[in-house]
């Protein structure tokens, strides 16, 4: 499906860090109305614990003021986000519950209590829970309403699935088609496809052939899993509208103003 977002510019909106994975500008997407989602402002990335000093630099050109970190308290301590002067950090967990897992050892990880919940739950009904009642998500959209944050970093452990959640929020408050929402997201598929084999490398030998695919539903950005966000809206609140009033305090106001501020 050719799109108008994807095809002008996929390869131009991913930053090529040298410790930093799946690192990207959210901007460059036309919303319904036909304005377009101004670069520069959002970004989205993976942990940013492996930067270097050359990212710092790149880091440090693109006008970041504010991290918003999705992991929680195990993550960070494992990995911690670098201390960068002139930059807020705010770290609000997105997922009930330690994840720590994550960042330890992809061989713990697929044989961890937190893989046999997902493998009984599924990533899409994960997806599902996390845009409601969301402290994150909440706090996420108090910061993105006022310019003296402004340029924004969100990130977790990959850049996929929490912040996958928090980039379609906040391409869809700000008119962007579902259809594209759900085309960024799967970018995630190229991002991280390397890092993605080369963890099945290391992994081969150690895991059951299950534990193999469950990896790889994991690893996985599908569409499936971002469409159960928006299925849970529209069960929940019957469209995105009274959504984001009612779960996210954006008003119509709000969002107007949300828009007026990113859009050109």
């Amino acid at each position: 499906m050719e799109n108008q977002g994807l095809v002008a510019s996929t390869k131009s909106r991913i930053i090529p860090f040298e410790g930093i994975r799946n690192f990207r500008d959210m901007g460059g997407y036309k919303t319904i109305d036909g304005r377009t989602v101004k670069y520069g402002v959002f970004y989205r990335s993976a942990e940013l614990t492996g930067m270097t000093d050359k990212d710092k630099e790149m880091f440090s050109s693109l006008g970041i003021k504010y991290i918003f970190d999705y992991r929680d308290d195990g993550e960070a301590l494992v990995k911690p986000d670098p201390v960068i002067t002139g930059v807020i950090n705010e770290r609000i967990p997105a997922i009930a519950g330690e994840v720590q897992g994550l960042v330890q050892s992809m061989e713990d990880l697929v044989k961890s209590e937190l893989f046999k919940d997902l493998k009984t739950i599924g990533l899409a009904d994960m997806y599902g829970k996390m845009a409601l009642n969301s402290r994150s998500y909440s706090r996420l959209f108090e910061v993105i309403q006022d310019p003296e944050n402004m340029g924004i970093l969100h990130h977790c452990a990959a850049g996929k699935d929490r912040t996958g959640v928090g980039a379609a929020l906040i391409l869809s408050a700000l008119g962007v088609p579902k259809e594209v929402v759900i085309e960024d997201y799967l970018i995630t598929n190229e991002t991280l496809r390397e890092f993605q084999e080369m963890i099945k490398a290391e992994l081969s030998g150690k895991l059951t052939e299950e534990q193999i695919k469950l990896f790889d539903a994991m690893m996985a950005a599908k569409e499936e899993y971002l469409q159960a966000v928006f299925t849970v809206i529209e069960e929940t609140y019957g469209d995105l509208d009274t959504y984001f009033e009612k779960e996210l305090n954006l008003t119509t106001e709000k969002r107007t103003a949300l828009q007026n501020l990113w859009l050109e």
